[in-house]
């Protein structure tokens, strides 16, 4: 049986394998693989104790990244991402919500390679309900 954070890692996985060809890995490739990918980075829980039970959130942060040259498909595959992850109400069985202002998108030029790319990130956090 998966967990709250292992059905929404899932469902983030399949969601980016379409939109990118397969390219998407756990941590950042350490060989070329061409460009777009996402890798997935940091997952994190929080609970809440309730009086009838408790309650969790599980908030990812992704990365997207593409060539120099490509700054507008990063940008428009991070928004699909997010607008797509408003619509989720399952996860592999979880009923989950995405929290809209505890969420967003950053994009930034990475300089540290030549030539520069550009990065996507993006937070989700979700209310597992």
């Amino acid at each position: 049986m998966r967990t709250a954070e292992q059905a929404i890692h899932d469902a983030i996985w399949k969601l980016l394998s379409g939109k990118l060809d397969k390219k998407v890995y756990e941590s950042r490739p350490m060989n070329d693989v061409g460009y777009p990918f996402a890798d997935l980075g940091d997952f994190q829980t929080k609970y809440t104790g309730t009086k009838s039970g408790v309650l969790s959130q599980v908030s990812i942060n992704l990365n997207i990244w593409d060539t120099e040259m490509n700054r507008k498909k990063v940008s428009e595959l991070c928004n699909d991402l997010f607008y797509e992850a408003t619509n989720m109400q399952d996860a592999y069985g979880f009923k989950v919500s995405l929290r809209v202002n505890d969420s967003g998108i950053q994009i930034n030029q990475d300089r540290t390679v030549t030539p520069p790319v550009w990065r996507g990130m993006v937070n989700l956090v979700f209310d597992i309900l």
